[in-house]
């Protein structure tokens, strides 16, 4: 009988909190942050990426 009456809907703030944390803002908020700070150390960026390709191919990986 587990499970095959309907179900009872979740409580108000069940649906408040899942709403938030579902929200899309949260995400995209700490992305342009991290965006933004991606831009003030793009060349340290450039070189670890470069470095790392670099080891990946050099380590017979590819």
């Amino acid at each position: 009988m587990n499970g095959s009456g309907p179900r009872a809907a979740p409580a108000r703030g069940v649906r408040t909190v899942r709403a938030r944390l579902t929200d899309p803002a949260v995400p995209v908020a700490a992305l342009a942050v991290a965006a933004v700070a991606a831009v003030f150390h793009a060349p340290v960026l450039t070189w670890a990426i470069t470095g790392g390709l670099a080891g990946y191919s050099l380590s017979g990986s590819v």
